[in-house]
């Protein structure tokens, strides 16, 4: 999620835990920079590989058992800045880093990107999908009570600010289940039996919910207007093909490009989308987009018959046609002509 985010849930989390008796700065500093420390993988880079970014980002700063590593160096760090003011040593701080840590972790977990929480056990990548990346409405009520409880030293404040997302994130799964069970019963009714299915929800909103379905060889997108206690509506969007080892135009096997559009599978899940473009195809990844409607992906592997990696590139795509806004607009209102009642 956005790092303001992560560093209200770290404040918060920090003075609710802090020690009786000891500096409510100092636990809030602490778990402060714990909540911000696993996003400290987006340094890891490398000219040499187009995928660097991909493979290790949320992989083991996000996981569990790096906890105590986070927590320790910000109970450290926040002891050092407050050595003159603050007895308790890093010891007494050791708990809010450690909960401003989890917060962050868990809060990922929420998204739709996928997290490595289990990792050196497993490289599996936890996803609940339930929380857009950036949510405003999430944000600002926990933003305003960490900051008034910082300034009050409440616990209280803090406490409150902690259920108020909590019971946020849990009415996105309530969302998720029910724009899913939704689908599904779409799907039957037309006779489509899809082999994945998948639901993402959409930009500062836990209404508007994208959908992807994989059947006879194409992805299919569309979007999902889920008003809690009101019918679900559904706008069918764009279509594209799936990417196989068998697709037309993909490098020689062994070659730099196989070993790229390999490891971006392993990033993708395979949900791989395909499509050719001039001297090259592109594989991306069908699930992430600017539109819910749009099979667009926001990042795609370009790879030319060769293999070379001088021919194989990593491709951002966050560009917007005329009219888009329009369009996510009409969808978020309801006024999209599309919609269709599912019934």
């Amino acid at each position: 999620m956005d790092n303001v985010t992560h560093a209200a849930l770290g404040i918060a989390a920090g003075i609710a835990v802090h020690r009786r008796g000891g500096s409510v700065s100092a636990a809030a500093l602490a778990a402060l920079l714990a909540a911000e420390a696993p996003d400290l993988d987006v340094f890891i880079r490398s000219a040499d590989d187009p995928l660097v970014s991909f493979r290790w980002h949320r992989h083991f700063t996000h996981s569990f058992v790096f906890m105590p590593v986070w927590a320790l160096l910000s109970a450290w760090i926040s002891a050092w800045l407050f050595r003159r003011t603050h007895n308790g040593g890093w010891r007494s701080l050791f708990l809010p880093g450690l909960v401003g840590t989890l917060t962050h972790l868990l809060c990922d977990g929420c998204t739709s990107y996928g997290t490595m929480l289990l990792w050196p056990f497993t490289e599996a990548r936890y996803a609940w999908d339930c929380l857009p990346i950036i949510d405003l409405l999430a944000t600002l009520p926990l933003l305003v009570l960490a900051i008034i409880a910082w300034r009050k030293h409440s616990a209280r404040l803090a406490i409150y600010g902690l259920v108020w997302f909590t019971a946020y994130a849990s009415l996105g799964l309530w969302q998720h289940a029910r724009a899913e069970r939704s689908l599904r019963t779409w799907l039957a009714q037309k006779n489509i039996e899809p082999e994945r299915l998948a639901l993402k929800p959409t930009i500062s909103n836990l209404i508007v919910w994208r959908a992807v379905w994989l059947n006879d060889g194409r992805w299919q997108v569309a979007a999902l207007r889920n008003v809690p206690f009101t019918s679900t509506r559904l706008v069918v969007g764009e279509s594209r093909a799936a990417w196989s080892a068998t697709s037309a135009g993909n490098p020689p096997p062994y070659s730099e490009g196989a070993h790229v559009i390999a490891d971006f599978s392993r990033f993708t899940g395979g949900w791989n989308s395909y499509a050719v473009v001039p001297g090259a195809i592109t594989v991306g990844d069908i699930r992430f987009a600017m539109l819910p409607t749009s099979s667009r992906p926001l990042w795609s592997v370009r790879c030319a018959p060769g293999g070379g990696l001088a021919d194989t590139s990593l491709m951002m795509d966050r560009g917007l046609n005329d009219g888009d806004w329009t369009r996510l607009a009409a969808l978020l209102t309801g006024s999209d002509p599309r919609f269709i009642l599912i019934k």
